[in-house]
Formats: structure tokens, C-alpha cells, sequence
């Protein structure tokens, strides 16, 4: 069970740093990754965000928008039921415990309280403090 941030997800959906490790690392994939509508949320307001900047044309946006919508048609993704208000005593827990150490932002500790939650074993990502938080709760971190 594969719990993918939105960092990933983004750099599935458009060209950035992280695309070829992204898809490469999905082409070896061959269970769907965990998405939870938070993240699903977070990766279309990250899109949506990068077209604010002018950072990515509005096309681009809304073809990733659009990829995001057909991968989960497809299976890509197991959207998993909707997160209970146990995912914010969760972050909070990991927040006692490690952002002193870490320095993790708060959805960041969602995002792992959310894989925490729904029994993932890898995380996917490409924030070097979200995956040391990970490691630390002793998730697989990935690509």
C-alpha cells in the first residue's frame, strides 16, 4: 500500500524536476497508490496555484486537472473513504513529537497522518522533510 503526497502527483501531471523519477517510479508500480481527497485536493490546488504564478499556461493546468480525473477513472488510484477527524490528532501527535526536530510544515504532517491512517507501508514524495518525518514514523520512502 503506496501513499503519494502531492508533490509526486504534481510532477506527474506537469513537467518539472521530479517528472521522470515520478513516472518512472509509477511505471514500476503495480498496485494503485492510496489518494485520499485531501490529496487529491491539495494536487489540484497545487495545480491550479502553479497556473496563479504563470509558472504553467492554463492548458497545462487543466490537462493535468484533467489526467488526475482520467488516472483515477482508470485505477491508477484507490480513493480511499473520507478522513476522519482522527487525522488532525494525528498530525497534532506527530507535531509534538518531531517538528521541533524536523521542522515539518502542518499539512505535511497531514499528508503522513493521512498514510498513517489508511495502513500505507511506502510514501511517495519529493519533499526532503515530509520523507524524513516519514522515515521516522517508519514509512518507506519513496521514489
Amino acid at each position: 500500500m503506496t501513499y503519494a503526497d502531492s508533490s509526486f502527483l504534481v510532477s506527474l501531471y506537469v513537467q518539472d524536476s521530479n517528472t521522470e523519477r515520478a513516472k518512472k517510479y509509477l511505471s514500476r508500480n503495480q498496485s494503485p497508490l492510496l489518494l485520499t481527497i485531501f490529496s487529491k485536493s491539495e494536487t489540484q490546488h497545487a495545480l491550479r496555484t502553479l497556473a496563479f504564478r504563470k509558472l504553467i499556461t492554463i492548458g497545462e493546468m487543466t490537462q493535468g486537472l484533467i489526467h488526475l480525473e482520467r488516472a483515477q477513472e482508470e485505477g491508477v488510484y484507490e480513493l480511499q473513504p473520507g478522513v476522519p477527524d482522527e487525522i488532525f490528532q494525528k498530525a497534532t501527535q506527530l507535531s509534538h513529537r518531531h517538528a521541533l526536530e524536523i521542522g515539518v510544515r502542518y499539512l505535511d504532517t497531514l499528508h503522513i497522518a493521512s498514510a498513517l491512517l489508511v495502513n500505507a507501508k511506502r510514501f511517495l514524495t519529493f519533499d526532503a522533510r515530509q520523507g524524513k518525518l516519514a522515515k521516522a514514523v517508519g514509512l518507506e520512502v519513496r521514489p
